[in-house]
């Protein structure tokens, strides 16, 4: 089973003001995360700016973290509703050149920091035009997918896009999830579980985006290595109780 993990970058104004000092601490606590689980994990995955709220680009720490790791791979999510076709092409350029795995293009939240955007790229057409411009010949493009298929005219969207694979929005069913595998495979495109794990640290979260852990609250291992036959990878998340993951990362590897 392939197994990755995502961590977020340091918050650039965790108290609405930038302190650099606390910037370089918090830089260093994401890599003391890594050196605990790289060897039970398949590859990093680092977020852009979760929920609208400015951290450090997933970019930006890739080249850190290359500097004392290089046993894993490391996939980064890029917020098309924060950039335009020029600026995306550079963080995909500087990407390649960091030799990152893959990116998981996605509109992202509306920032919290700024104006709207009421009309941002979408991730489907900046994925279209990649592969059309080569660029997928030379690093991955994911794009995200919901937890349960609704909308199919979306759905053809993302397909018709191309992408390398998708990564799924945090799954609470594995009859759901098979859904969507079944739904997916005879387009080639390969399925990316993700899954938050089940603790009281982290319902804040769960709640922020509707996420019901009944299904496997009491057993989240069984709950794992399921998604993980039914996937081609799977994605944990545990924003706000890494301890926990660390302890789940090592029982799957035992």
């Amino acid at each position: 089973m392939i197994v990755n993990y995502e961590l977020n970058p340091p918050k650039i104004l965790p108290n609405k003001y930038f302190d650099h000092s606390r910037l370089y601490s918090d830089i260093e606590t994401v890599k003391k995360k890594i050196l605990l689980i790289e060897k039970y994990v398949n590859g990093i995955h680092l977020t852009d700016s979760v929920l609208g709220v400015s951290r450090v680009s997933s970019i930006t720490m890739t080249s850190n973290i290359k500097k004392f790791v290089n046993t894993v791979k490391i996939s980064c999510s890029v917020r098309t509703r924060d950039r335009n076709f020029t600026s995306m092409y550079q963080v995909v350029t500087d990407s390649i050149l960091l030799e990152i795995d893959s990116l998981l293009i996605l509109l992202g939240d509306e920032s919290v920091d700024g104006p709207k955007n009421n009309n941002p790229l979408r991730p489907s057409q900046f994925v279209s035009e990649s592969n059309k411009n080569g660029f997928t010949k030379h690093i991955k493009m994911n794009l995200s997918f919901p937890n349960k298929i609704k909308n199919y005219n979306l759905i053809n969207q993302k397909i018709a896009a191309r992408p390398y694979a998708f990564v799924t929005q945090s799954i609470q069913s594995l009859n759901e999830l098979g859904t969507i595998v079944d739904f997916v495979k005879p387009f080639n495109i390969k399925v990316i579980a993700c899954i938050m794990l089940p603790s009281e640290k982290n319902k804040r979260s769960a709640n922020a985006i509707g996420l019901d852990w009944k299904e496997y609250e009491k057993e989240p291992i069984d709950f794992i290595n399921h998604a993980g036959k039914l996937a081609d990878e799977v994605l944990l998340t545990s924003p706000n109780h890494f301890s926990l993951a660390e302890n789940i990362l090592k029982t799957l590897r035992s």
